[in-house]
């Protein structure tokens, strides 16, 4: 969509930062891994190997790095930790794979959350969390995890850990350990003190084979094209990942804005639920009072709906919410919040009833959300415009 701005109003753009593409760093960590020799030392005296990989609402371009994986004589299942979300249809499966299949071969799995016969019981954390694991990871002699590195408002980060809990983990789990983004600590970008990261990471602990696990992390330029590789021991690649994602994702812009446009680019346009991303990590860079405009397609509508209810229930959500904790209070918890000291409006697909239950303004067009805002922001109001607001943390200097 094209917007026309006036000359004279203050503007500026936001993005993660211009990065070269360098698919050659995935050879490269693969044969200089931490903690490992290489992929082929890892390898050796396993028969059951097991890659795990990120589902369709990641932007990981996974098939490149399955491509790079010399697993033959290897009997390989690949399973696709989908976490709390669906299923990826036969398209975003492909996207995923590379093709129709790996290029290794082998059979396909799609991870179920909510099966709790396919998963193991193996304990829990200090804070609470049922550990339920799919059966398969204690089925393979070794575990390949294929992962990218980005941003995420209450984990700190993605990749790295997220492979065991949520991605491979029993729903009742990711219901508990998501309790905890009610916390103060479990925000954007950080990991020290948010009881979220460190409940995955107790997690990774009690599940205790740091020796069969081989841990590929990438981080992604502003195209999504691979700019960095970091391999091996699933921990350390996460951390060295880390720092080269804070240098990409998070920007420094000159002060707050009345008006964010924030843009929620594929595959975290899918629904509300995943682009509700993009409302919360550009949320540090809005002025109270603002309007947030949120652009997202939504094609596969609301998504999850227990965030959507809540909202729409008309309830008081806070962190100190009572009769226990169900799924979807977190995000539904962050939208309150901050509709408590700023509007959010949207430029979607969906009803625009539907939006509405939920105190957010629909538009179909952008330029007229825009125009909108500004004549009630007043002529001076400060515009800025987030292009991928699902990684991107725009970060005041003020």
């Amino acid at each position: 969509m094209r917007i026309d701005v006036e000359d004279d109003r203050s503007l500026e753009m936001a993005s993660p930062k211009s990065v070269s593409r360098d698919e050659g760093s995935i050879a490269r960590s693969l044969s200089e891994p931490t903690a490992f020799t290489d992929l082929e030392s890892f390898l050796a005296g396993k028969r059951k190997i097991l890659v795990a990989i990120n589902d369709h609402t990641r932007p990981t371009p996974t098939g490149i790095v399955l491509g790079s994986l010399d697993l033959e004589g290897k009997e390989v299942t690949t399973i696709v930790g989908t976490g709390t979300h669906r299923s990826p249809c036969r398209e975003e499966l492909a996207w995923l794979l590379g093709g129709q299949s790996p290029p290794y071969g082998g059979k396909i799995l799609v991870h179920d959350s909510r099966d709790y016969n396919s998963q193991k019981f193996v304990g829990r954390t200090s804070r609470g969390t049922e550990l339920l694991f799919s059966r398969h990871l204690f089925e393979a002699d070794g575990i390949i995890v294929v992962g990218s590195v980005e941003p995420h408002y209450f984990a700190g980060f993605t990749g790295g850990r997220k492979f065991l809990m949520p991605g491979l983990a029993g729903f009742r789990s990711i219901e508990r350990n998501h309790a905890l983004a009610l916390d103060e600590g479990a925000r954007v970008l950080a990991l020290d003190g948010n009881p979220v990261h460190e409940d995955f990471m107790e997690a990774l602990d009690i599940f205790d084979r740091y020796d069969d696990i081989f841990s590929v992390q990438l981080v992604l330029n502003a195209e999504h094209e691979v700019c960095y590789s970091s391999s091996g021991h699933v921990t350390r690649s996460f951390m060295e990942a880390v720092e080269r994602a804070k240098d990409v994702y998070v920007t420094k812009v000159e002060e707050k804005a009345d008006i964010v446009i924030s843009v929620a680019k594929p595959p975290m346009d899918l629904d509300l639920y995943q682009s509700q991303k993009a409302i919360d990590n550009v949320k540090l860079a809005l002025k109270d009072g603002g309007i947030l405009i949120l652009v997202s397609g939504c094609i596969d509508g609301v998504g999850d709906r227990g965030f959507y209810d809540l909202l729409a229930s008309g309830r008081d959500i806070s962190k100190k919410t009572s009769g226990g904790y169900r799924f979807g209070i977190h995000k539904a918890a962050k939208i309150a919040e901050l509709l408590k000291r700023a509007n959010i409006w949207a430029v979607t697909n969906l009803p625009q009833d539907l939006l509405k239950a939920i105190s957010i303004r629909p538009y179909v067009d952008v330029q007229t959300a825009l125009n909108d805002a500004t004549k009630l922001k007043g002529k001076d109001s400060r515009i800025q415009i987030v292009f991928d607001g699902g990684l991107t943390v725009p970060v005041p200097k003020q």
